[in-house]
């Protein structure tokens, strides 16, 4: 067996941004644990049809409680929106996000805020010195 990946993990001045993020959207449900709460990937899946709204398709994932069925989300997730956005998935990171572990939500989201951000203000100063575009 290969040995276990280092985890990731985000500073602190990071992790308030995921948040201050994700609040940003107008989700079907409440966040009240940002882990128990998106580890179905329903949410994940709005918050990339905000974004993205050619790649996601809603009614591929359903609320759920069961691991088996959280993961079939974030398989679907995988295979049908982040390979179209270079963001790849190993069966060992969709556990993680299905069981809700501390931490690799937030890794994800933040990569996901950070693509699009690039991808939606590819230049982030003008060239001009001392002077920042805005969205």
């Amino acid at each position: 067996m290969p040995p276990r990946k280092k985890s990731i993990e985000l500073s602190t001045q990071e992790l308030i941004e995921v948040y201050k993020w994700v609040k940003k959207f107008n989700l079907s449900k409440e966040i009240k644990n940002i882990n128990r709460d998106l580890s179905d990937g329903v949410l994940v899946a709005e918050i990339l049809k905000h974004l993205y709204p050619k790649l996601v398709e809603l009614h591929n994932y359903t609320r759920c409680n069961a691991i088996r069925n959280k993961l079939d989300n974030w398989q679907t997730l995988n295979r049908k929106v982040f390979r179209r956005l270079n963001i790849y998935l190993d069966d060992e990171m969709m556990g993680e996000l299905a069981g809700g572990n501390n931490g690799m939500l937030e890794v994800l989201l933040y990569e996901v805020m950070a693509r699009y951000s690039l991808e939606n203000n590819p230049r982030h100063h003008s060239d001009e010195p001392g002077v920042m575009c805005d969205e």
